[in-house]
């Protein structure tokens, strides 16, 4: 297993921060203030990561009526001053997620458990558009309507190195991952999907999901650990990600570990 190195809550939010702020086409950082916008119409892509009590207002007005979440940090000294400025501002309690982290050695080898296979299940990644379109009808159908696809694509397309501005040799900021079957009947059919996301020393899993249907078979496991060893051989000091508590045994059964609790508010749909 790989040795487990001390990552604080802080350095944790850091991660979650950065690989945050990498995705976005407009942003800042600063220890009143951080957000990011993606220009896409989904909340999981425009963020205010932190914000203190004296900011809310302005990041409100960032935001610019932009679908997005607020993350309030529990552990941070001005938390509740936080979330009672955003509440005085018509913003809603949405979720309470703990923040995971899995710390890697670049220098070792991965240490992660034995990649199994499930029958019938092939994993890609995601690179090209058409790809990256199959990627966001299935990670953003119960979220947004068809009609609004094609502005995620595009919003995604940038970080993912596919919208033809980067260097085609560099590693982009995001790879999508998606699980399909390889069965003969239904050869092609996606069943899962998944997000690396790489700045600097910090990386994260991100939108794994898994068909209804299709739950319970290990491809969340298979497609998490896909990401997880991306992660470790783009030399990411760890990995972070935030759970559901459907999802909380999986990752914990991979190594990582909560550090601290994140708290997202939105407006009311």
């Amino acid at each position: 297993m790989v040795p487990r190195i001390a990552v604080s809550a802080t350095r944790a939010q850091t991660h979650y921060v950065q690989t945050h702020l990498v995705r976005g086409s407009d942003g800042e950082d600063s220890p009143a203030l951080s957000w990011v916008r993606s220009g896409a119409p989904h909340p999981e892509l425009n963020r205010v990561l932190r914000v203190g009590p004296d900011a809310v207002e302005r990041s409100i007005a960032l935001m610019d009526h932009a679908p997005a979440l607020w993350s309030v940090w529990p552990n941070a000294g001005d938390g509740n001053a936080v979330e009672r400025a955003l509440e005085r501002n018509g913003l809603v309690f949405v979720e309470e997620e703990p923040l995971l982290v899995l710390p890697l050695d670049p220098g070792a080898a991965s240490g992660l458990p034995e990649d199994a296979a499930v029958p019938g299940v092939e994993i890609e990644a995601c690179r090209t558009l058409e790809q990256l379109r199959e990627w966001v009808s299935f990670w953003a159908a119960e979220a947004v309507s068809p009609e609004r696809f094609p502005e995620i694509v595009r919003a995604l397309a940038g970080p993912a190195g596919l919208d033809g501005s980067a260097d085609a040799e560099a590693t982009p900021a995001v790879t999508h991952f998606l699980a399909r079957s390889s069965d003969a009947a239904t050869r092609g059919r996606v069943l899962g999907c998944a997000a690396l996301v790489i700045a600097g020393l910090s990386a994260a899993v991100e939108h794994v999901i898994t068909a209804q249907a299709e739950r319970g078979r290990g491809i969340g496991s298979w497609l998490t650990r896909r990401v997880i060893e991306g992660a470790h051989d783009a030399g990411a000091e760890a990995c972070v990600l935030t759970s559901s508590p459907d999802g909380l045994g999986l990752y914990t059964r991979l190594g990582f570990r909560p550090e601290c609790r994140i708290r997202s508010y939105a407006f009311p749909a």
